[in-house]
C-alpha cells in the first residue's frame, strides 16, 4: 500500500515519476541541484544512465539519507559504494512491499542518527559539569565510540577501523618481527542471491556469514566487512598454517548453513586470499593488494577455494 511519509524524490521520466507517486503519494520531487543543497531530508532517487559514480558520490556526501531506485545496470556499482556510505536501494522491478521495507529500514536509520546527533550536541554543551560525575554518561560515550567502528549490518568492524588495525598491526610487526596474517573473503555469486531471493534475504545472508566468520576467529583476531559482499580478517601473532586452519573452520561451518526464500532452500559459498606479513609490505595498501590478489586468482580459477600469496611470490 502506498506509504504516506513526505519524502523528497528525483525522476528523470513521467513514467518514473508516477512510480514513485505511486508508492509515496506525498513525494515532493527537485532537481540534483536543489537536493545537494538540502539537509536531513529523505530523498527517493531515481538512478538512470547518466548517473555516474562521481555524481552518485557528490550525493551520499550531503546530509541527507538516499533511497536509490535502480536498474541492474548499477547494482555493481551500489555495492561498491556500499563501502564508503551508507544508502538502501531497491530495482525498479522489485515488489511494492519489499521496497516498504527498504524504505523503513531507512527510516530506522534517520531516527537513530539524528537521535544520536541531539545526544552528542548535549553531551558537548554539558561536558565541563558531567565529567568524572556521571557513570552513565561515559558508558554511553563509550558506546558510541564502539559503535562508530562498526558495520551497521553485520555489527563487525567496519573498513575505516580495519584499515587502522591493520596499519598498527604492519608497524608493530615490522619493529617486533611479529607474524600475522591478513585474509579477504568474498561470497561467491552474491549478485545471485539479491536477484533469486531479493535485497532483504541478502542482507540475510551476509549477517549470518559474518557471525560464522565471528564464531570460527579468536577473539583476539578482528574481522570486518571490508565492503559489499567482501569480508576482511587480521589473524594477529599467527603463521600461515593457522590462519588457514581458520578459514577452512568457516569453510566447515558454511558448509553446514542453509537459507530458505519461499520454501527453496541454498547454501553459499566464499572465495579466499590469504597473506602472511612480510617486510617488503611497506603499507597497507601494498598488503591488502597482495590479499586482494590472491583472492582474485581464487575467483577466477574456480571460486570455493583459497589462495596464498607471500611476500616471497610478489616482492622477489
Amino acid at each position: 500500500m502506498p506509504n504516506n511519509t513526505k519524502v523528497v524524490a528525483r525522476a528523470k521520466t513521467e513514467s518514473i515519476k508516477t512510480y514513485i507517486e505511486n508508492i509515496f503519494p506525498l513525494a515532493d520531487f527537485k532537481s540534483v541541484r536543489e537536493i545537494e543543497d538540502l539537509n536531513r531530508e529523505i530523498v527517493v532517487f531515481e538512478l538512470n544512465g547518466e548517473d555516474s559514480a562521481d555524481s552518485i558520490k557528490e550525493l551520499l556526501k550531503t546530509n541527507n539519507f538516499f533511497l536509490f531506485i535502480s536498474d541492474m545496470l548499477h547494482d555493481e556499482l551500489l555495492l561498491e559504494l556500499s563501502r564508503e556510505y551508507y544508502f538502501v536501494f531497491c530495482l525498479k522491478e522489485d515488489p511494492m512491499t519489499e521496497i516498504e521495507i527498504r524504505f523503513n529500514t531507512l527510516l530506522q536509520h534517520r531516527s537513530i542518527k539524528l537521535e544520536l546527533e541531539t545526544k552528542s550536541e548535549e553531551l558537548e554543551s554539558t561536558i565541563f559539569e558531567l565529567a568524572f560525575a556521571s557513570t552513565n554518561v561515559l558508558e554511553q560515550n563509550e558506546f558510541l565510540e564502539q559503535m562508530a567502528k562498526k558495520d551497521g549490518l553485520t555489527l563487525l568492524y567496519n573498513h575505516s577501523y580495519f584499515k587502522d588495525k591493520l596499519k598498527d598491526e604492519l608497524l608493530r610487526s615490522e619493529r617486533y618481527n611479529n607474524h600475522f596474517c591478513l585474509a579477504l573473503l568474498d561470497i561467491d555469486f552474491f549478485k545471485k542471491v539479491n536477484d533469486n531471493y531479493g535485497h532483504l534475504k541478502g542482507d540475510e545472508v551476509l549477517k549470518s556469514f559474518a557471525a560464522t566468520i565471528k564464531d570460527s576467529i579468536r577473539t583476539t583476531d578482528l574481522a570486518s566487512r571490508y565492503g559489499g559482499e567482501e569480508f576482511a580478517i587480521i589473524f594477529t601473532e599467527t603463521d600461515l598454517e593457522h590462519a588457514i586452519m581458520a578459514i577452512e573452520r568457516i569453510r566447515t561451518k558454511l558448509a553446514a548453513t542453509y537459507f530458505e526464500s519461499g520454501g527453496e532452500k541454498f547454501k553459499i559459498t566464499f572465495s579466499a586470499g590469504i597473506t602472511p606479513y612480510h617486510k617488503c609490505y611497506h603499507d597497507v595498501e601494498f598488503m591488502v593488494g597482495v590479499a586482494d590478489k590472491a583472492l582474485y586468482l581464487s575467483k577466477s580459477t574456480g571460486r570455493n577455494k583459497f589462495t596464498v600469496l607471500t611476500g616471497e611470490d610478489v616482492c622477489g
